[in-house]
Formats: structure tokens, C-alpha cells, sequence
């Protein structure tokens, strides 16, 4: 053991001083991580988008549109932009991207309310942006079903009907929902503690197929290797070691920031959320090891690996349910630290639930530290090639 620790000592020792020499790389991860937070927390600060832009076409100029007008602006999730006189002028409004939704009053609408008929009001929202238009349309449906609920209470109370009676007939069922985990629905809660954890694990995993490509770019490779008396394994454990430190004292960081400064929903336990961000943080850098085995020159290795790095924010199933993917697809996200990582946060801080939910998800990242013993002789083949060819 004494042996393997010198050996470990003299790559480290070896490696502190180029982390030193080039420290840029480094700080440049540092930098790109440290403003995806401030980038994302100041652009979801209420955690979701508020007063986004709406438009309302008024053909009636009746006392009930001017309250429907009144009622949506005085909503949180949308703000009336303008009031256009013809559908033609909101259309272009929306095509020109100043509006994302319009609500379409045709005239004689109020009359046709005071005469008892079924007026058609008109709902325009633009899906193109997804969610901006969902929720515009989201906000402008719930105020024109209040709108019918009102206009149906005054004339059953005309028609003397009785409070419960009318609330009776209005709405037979009533809809007490409970959002678990997360009552505020606030996306900066389901989004940032996955896409901040994979822009870092993204970050990992590029510098550690840099670090170790630049060896063989730079003719170091052998003396690298020599520095660990030929072992492969400690090599790369004294080379990374000082990467692995920093990403993940960055990860644990990162969590005080989210769950702490921030106060994100916490319902568990914040040791288990740690020791998954430490497993993480490894399992992308043993991806990385892996990743530069399987193609050991350096340019390929790290465009493979971004593609690889990226590729786990859609197959992780924070935005789009894996459930509801092909089957493949479904296989397919197991082989992402990433997928992994989001199963525990859900588990631990949305539900709070024990550990024995997360704890297979937390052997899969284990069982990605294994990936590099794959592919060391590989990589220990590749430096002994080039050391000869020298």
C-alpha cells in the first residue's frame, strides 16, 4: 500500500504544477459553470414566467369585454400588451413575436349573454413557442371558463335559485389538487437541479478527456505513465484526482446555492442528495476515461463526448417522461449518470422518500466507475505506441 501511495504521489506531485502552469482550462470550466447558475437563476427568478405578452381583439366594446379585459390583466401569468379593433392586426402582432396569445371578443357578444344564447369567444395562442404559449393559453382559458361560471350564476340567481344550488349546477365536481414536493409549481424547481448538474458533468467530462489527450499531444504520455511505474490505473487516478476534487466541491457548492440560498424543495435528506453529487461528478469522469479509450485520438474522443454530455439532458427525462419513449430510447437513458442523478433528486427532495428508493440508482453510478478498467490497457497500449514510434 505505501508502494502504491509514493506512486500516486509522484503523478500527483507531477500533474499539480501543469494544473499550475495552464491554469486557464481550468478556470475556464469554472467561469462557464459559475454563470450557467447566474444566467438561469436571474432568468427563472420567479420561477416561471410571468406577465408574458397577450393581446385582446375587441369587437364588441361592451361593458362585459371591457371586464374580461380587466380580469385577465389583473392575472400573474399574463399582461394585456394591446387592444386591437380586428383580427387581421393581432395576427401580425403575433407573427411579428410581440404578442404570444390574443383573445377574439366578436361583436354582439354581450348581447347575445343578456339574450341568453351561446356566444363564441376566440382564443389564438402561439405554440410555437412552447412554453410561453401553453401557459398564455393556459391563463386565457382559465379566465374565460370564470367568465361563463359568472355569466351562468347571474342568470340562475335571476332565477332564484339558492347559492349551493347554483354552485351545484356550475361545478358538480369540485377539484381539490395538491401539488406534491413542489406547491409553489415552480419550474425552477424541476428544471435547474438537472440542467446546472449537467452543465457541470458536461464541463467533467471534457476536461477529463482533455487533460489526458493532451499527453499524447504533448509527448508527456510516457513520462506520465513512468511517473506511476507503468501503472495505468494509478495513473489516471493521480491525474484526475486534482478534477474530481474541484467539480465536485463545485457540485456540493452548487447544491448549498439551490437548496440552500435558494431554498428549493428539500424534503429528504441532503447527505444522500450529497453522496449522489459526488458519485455523479465520477461517473462522468469515468464516462470520459472510457470515452478516450474507445477513441484515443483527442479531437474525436472530445466531440464524441460533448454529443455524449448533451445527449443525456433529453434522455434523462427531467423535460419529456422517459416512460413515454420508444422502448430503445428507454434502454438507452440507463447508460447517462445524468438520468440517474435527476431519479435521485426526485426521490430525496421531492418526495422525501427512504433510501432504499434510491439506492439502485445509486449502484448504477457506482457501477460507472468500473468503465475505465474497460479501456486502461487500451489507453496504456496507445502511450506505449507512441513512446515507440518516438
Amino acid at each position: 500500500m505505501k508502494t502504491l501511495f509514493d506512486k500516486l504521489s509522484n503523478v500527483l506531485r507531477r500533474e499539480l504544477p501543469r494544473i499550475k502552469a495552464h491554469p486557464r482550462y481550468l478556470i475556464l470550466a469554472t467561469l462557464g459553470i459559475a454563470f450557467s447558475y447566474l444566467f438561469f437563476l436571474t432568468l427563472m427568478r420567479d420561477g416561471q414566467p410571468q406577465k408574458l405578452p397577450i393581446a385582446i381583439v375587441d369587437e364588441d366594446g361592451s361593458y362585459f369585454s371591457r371586464r374580461l379585459c380587466h380580469e385577465i390583466e389583473a392575472t400573474q401569468g399574463v399582461r394585456v400588451a394591446r387592444v386591437y379593433n380586428s383580427h387581421k392586426e393581432a395576427r401580425a402582432a403575433m407573427q411579428r413575436q410581440e404578442i404570444y396569445a390574443f383573445l377574439h371578443i366578436p361583436h354582439g357578444t354581450y348581447n347575445d349573454v343578456l339574450a341568453f344564447k351561446a356566444p363564441h369567444v376566440v382564443l389564438y395562442a402561439n405554440n410555437a413557442y412552447l412554453l410561453s404559449g401553453t401557459l398564455s393559453y393556459k391563463q386565457l382559458m382559465t379566465i374565460c371558463n370564470l367568465a361563463a361560471g359568472a355569466v351562468q350564476r347571474e342568470v340562475l340567481r335571476k332565477k332564484g335559485m339558492g347559492e349551493e344550488q347554483i354552485m351545484g349546477l356550475i361545478m358538480p365536481i369540485e377539484i381539490d389538487a395538491h401539488l406534491v414536493g413542489n406547491p409553489m409549481a415552480n419550474y425552477q424547481s424541476y428544471l435547474l437541479t438537472t440542467i446546472l448538474p449537467g452543465i457541470l458533468g458536461l464541463m467533467a467530462i471534457l476536461l477529463t478527456v482533455f487533460s489526458i489527450g493532451m499527453e499524447s499531444r504533448e509527448g508527456t504520455a510516457g513520462e506520465w505513465l513512468a511517473a506511476a511505474d507503468g501503472r495505468i490505473g494509478v495513473a489516471l487516478v493521480g491525474k484526475l484526482l486534482p478534477y474530481a476534487c474541484w467539480f465536485i466541491a463545485l457540485q456540493l457548492l452548487g447544491n448549498l446555492v439551490l437548496f440552500g440560498f435558494c431554498q428549493f424543495p428539500m424534503q429528504g435528506h441532503y447527505l444522500t442528495l450529497a453522496l449522489c453529487s459526488v458519485l455523479f461528478v465520477l461517473a462522468m469522469m469515468s464516462a470520459g476515461v472510457f470515452l478516450y479509450g474507445l477513441i484515443p485520438q483527442m479531437t474525436n474522443a472530445i466531440c464524441f463526448s460533448a454529443f455524449y454530455g448533451i445527449l443525456a439532458f433529453s434522455l434523462s427525462g427531467f423535460t419529456y417522461p422517459v416512460s413515454g419513449m420508444a422502448r430503445p430510447l428507454q434502454a438507452l437513458s440507463v447508460v447517462f449518470p445524468l438520468r440517474q442523478n435527476y431519479l435521485v433528486y426526485v426521490n430525496e427532495a421531492l418526495f422525501g422518500l427512504p433510501l432504499s428508493y434510491s439506492y439502485g440508482h445509486l449502484c448504477i453510478l457506482v457501477l460507472f466507475l468500473l468503465l475505465p478498467l474497460i479501456t486502461n490497457s487500451r489507453i496504456k497500449k496507445q502511450i506505449l505506441s507512441h513512446e515507440n514510434a518516438a
